[in-house]
């Protein structure tokens, strides 16, 4: 045991003489990620990230310490959009030595098996020339974590081992890496009833009997005590039924107040649906502009199973019931709700207002619009499409949540072009009146693409 302690010191003193700073490079900050999303970064490094506010996260890919190589790899990342991409230094420095476990060996092109990893308990990585370390600790000092070798080992690790490494190069692990969102307490989004008023009797249940509000199992951690245990197993994660209140709709009128949409006209709304719908693989005909039979399908199933389009009909079953018929559209409520995540706060709340009171009369109008307002309605969507597109390209969140603003936003013309060509206008009239609809019902929110 002595030698084995001499070892370590020794190891540790010669770490500290070659000690150099490491690198990092900062992708940017996303909302709503997780490192999958990142898969094509997987060849530059591990990727992690780091937590912040309101579904933040602030994304990094390896550990290097070569900072020319840092520095290339930002200078790359920015020419493929990620314009914050930017290099970091890891003082090393200013960190200290800490003991844990080597549990194995990963490249960075491998999927990493984290739900085997997480037995052994808190984990972290050392990533260092495409290479990831998967490590567990900290134990206090080196003969602690030889008490939990053993154990670790009968989990399957044959080849864990004792180590001593500076805490600057250990990145820790969590949900965003690996993926497993651990159990979540539901909430109730329906508006149900107070619960009764529990009788005397009820209120006696004895505590043995009462299963609610049962704290999830804690997962097996090591290194806080003196004797190795055998970890408890993971709790299975609790499963949820996340189907959005808003029920399917296909493309053929269902609810009142909808217009049937008309398969026999040609247009460029419907083209453009298509394209997206081949693009996501819901769609396999030809791209001809006639909303038909396939493209009725296609839709339907990307409405039911697109999951950026799921997440946008949750949300918008959030929102309170509009008073304006057209806001309760399916359609323009899912796109309502991207426009509002695009906004993130930042709409144009006088404009909004003008923009309600003139909805109603808009939505009924039975004449076209004049040639200036026509112009002008044509050259806000020019404007906000070639805005929309600079922005989808800046991090693969915004291309996930562009791929449902393009869905809601073409169907939401087709059946206002259908709307606006049942009340007798042409096909080009009833075109340039929906584009000016949607200006009124999302300008506002996106004002700064303007």
């Amino acid at each position: 045991m002595q030698r084995f302690i001499l070892l370590l010191l020794l190891c540790s003193f010669v770490t500290g003489l070659s000690a150099q700073d490491l690198f990092t490079v900062r992708v940017g900050i996303f909302r709503d990620v997780k490192a999958s999303d990142f898969n094509n970064l997987k060849s530059l490094g591990f990727v992690y990230g780091t937590p912040g506010q309101d579904n933040t996260t602030e994304v990094f890919v390896g550990h290097y310490n070569d900072q020319a190589k840092a520095t290339s790899i930002a200078g790359n990342l920015v020419q493929q959009g990620f314009r914050n991409a930017q290099a970091f230094t890891l003082p090393t420095n200013t960190g200290q030595q800490v003991t844990v476990i080597q549990l194995g060996l990963h490249s960075g092109e491998r999927a990493i098996d984290w739900a085997g990893f997480e037995r052994a308990g808190q984990l972290y990585v050392e990533s260092a020339n495409g290479l990831s370390k998967i490590v567990t600790g900290i134990y206090p000092d080196g003969p602690t974590a030889l008490k939990f070798l053993s154990t670790i080992r009968e989990l399957g690790y044959q080849d864990a081992f004792v180590k001593r490494i500076n805490n600057v190069r250990l990145i820790p692990v969590s949900t965003f890496e690996t993926g497993i969102k651990k159990p979540l307490i539901p909430i109730n989004l329906q508006n149900t009833p107070p619960a009764a008023t529990p009788t005397p009797a009820a209120q006696q249940t004895s505590p043995a009997a009462n299963t609610d509000n049962v704290p999830a199992a804690t997962p097996a951690t090591y290194g806080s005590t003196a004797e190795a245990r055998s970890p408890a197993p993971a709790a299975a994660p609790a499963t949820y039924n996340t189907t959005p209140a808003t029920p399917s709709l296909p493309a053929a009128a269902t609810a009142a107040g909808l217009p049937a949409i008309d398969g026999k006209t040609k247009r460029h709304s419907a083209a453009e649906l298509q394209r997206l719908l081949k693009e996501k693989g819901y769609y396999e005909a030809s791209i001809d502009g006639f909303y038909g039979p396939g493209t009725t399908a296609a839709y339907r199933r990307a409405w039911d199973e697109m999951p950026e389009v799921r997440k946008y009909r949750l949300l918008s079953s959030l929102n309170d019931v509009s008073t304006d018929a057209v806001g309760n559209w399916p359609e323009i409520t899912v796109l309502v709700a991207v426009a509002q995540d695009i906004a993130a706060g930042t709409a144009n709340t006088s404009r909004e207002q003008q923009m309600e009171q003139l909805r109603a009369t808009l939505f009924n109008s039975r004449t076209a619009l004049t040639p200036a307002a026509a112009t002008r309605a044509r050259a806000w969507a020019t404007t906000l499409w070639a805005n929309l597109e600079d922005w989808a390209t800046e991090d693969p969140m915004h291309a996930k949540i562009f791929g449902a603003f393009r869905m809601g936003y073409h169907q939401s013309q087709v059946r206002l072009e259908d709307r606006y060509m049942d009340a007798g206008m042409s096909a080009t009239d009833a075109r340039d009146t929906a584009t000016a609809m949607l200006q009124n019902l999302i300008g506002a929110q996106l004002d700064r693409f303007l």
